[in-house]
Formats: C-alpha cells, structure tokens, sequence
C-alpha cells in the first residue's frame, strides 16, 4: 500500500506541470515588445505559383505590428489594435485580418477560443497550437492555421479554403528595449 501511495504522488507533479494556453499566454505576455527577420511564403492556388518575400518586423502587445517587406519588393504594412473605421466590405476585412494576427502573435486564446477550436501539443520550449474555425462562415475562408514556437512564436502557418497556404518564420528576434525607436 505505501508502495502504491508512494507512486501516486510522484506523479501528481507531473500532471501539475502540464502545459496549458494560459501558461502559453503569460509566457507570450512577458514579452511587450518585440521585434526580428521574417520570411514568409504564399502558395497561391489559383495561379499554382509561390511568391517569397523577407523583410523585418516590430511587435507592440495589444498595439500594432509593423511588417516591413523589404524582398521582392519594398513595402510596409502596420496591423494596429485600433480598427479602421468600417466603411465597407474590405474595411471590415482588414480590420479583421489586423485582429486576427495580433491575436495570433500574442496568444490572445480568449479572442481566439470565441471562433476557433485550439489545441495545444508540447511543453514550454517546444509548443503547437492548431486552430480550427468554429463557424461555417469562417470555414469559407480558413481550413487551418498552425503555429509553433518556443520562447516566441516562431513558425506560423495557414491553410486557406481555396487552396492557398501562407507560410511564415520568425528569427533574430528579440525584445525592444524601452528606449528604442520605433519604425
């Protein structure tokens, strides 16, 4: 019997070490700022050709995110917490799309829960996370979006209902110190 009893409590720490989204999120959350190298690739299905692109990126939690394309060609986009007025249908889509990647960057699983169904696989240092949409008008639109890190995210991955993949590493990063300008 103490044999038994020995046993079951060396495994109780196991199962209160698991590694969950909050713990994913606060890791996430310790880092406000953020920035490093990008290369991203796009499959489109339509066309059946690839383009790749590299550039640099500036993360500010719950804020904005500033891409700066700098191959093939130059081009800077900022995703900003702050939606755009809604004016029409491609305003509501960017804003949407800016929504969506900052969630995606910062581990907001909150938001992220509401329209999609997550799963977690892996510990601290090697984590994935699988989103699957929940809503059939979303379905339209997204099969799948993978992303893996460890400290940060690092690999991000999405797979369009018409066939297009969208493919991205994040390296070199590091956080921004406070007194560093901003892009």
């Amino acid at each position: 019997m103490t044999r038994l009893l020995t046993l079951l409590l060396c495994l109780l720490p196991a199962t209160a070490l698991a590694f969950g989204l909050g713990d994913l999120q606060r890791r996430l959350e310790a880092t406000p700022s953020l920035e490093g190298r990008f290369a991203q690739t796009r499959h489109l299905a339509d066309l059946d050709s690839q383009l790749e692109s590299t550039g640099h990126f500036r993360y500010e939690r719950d804020v904005r995110v500033v891409w700066t394309l700098e191959t093939p060609v130059e081009e800077r986009l900022e995703f900003s917490a702050a939606s755009p007025p809604e004016v029409g249908a491609d305003d509501r889509r960017q804003a949407e799309a800016a929504a969506l990647f900052l969630d995606l960057l910062q581990g907001h699983w909150p938001a992220l829960e509401e329209r999609f169904t997550l799963t977690l696989s892996g510990d601290a240092d090697a984590w994935r996370v699988t989103l699957r949409p929940r809503q059939a008008a979303l379905r339209q639109r997204i099969d799948e979006i993978r992303l893996r890190g460890g400290r940060y995210l690092k690999r991000l991955a999405l797979d369009a209902a018409n066939g297009d993949r969208l493919r991205v590493r994040l390296f070199d990063q590091r956080p921004v110190e406070a007194g560093d300008a901003a892009p």
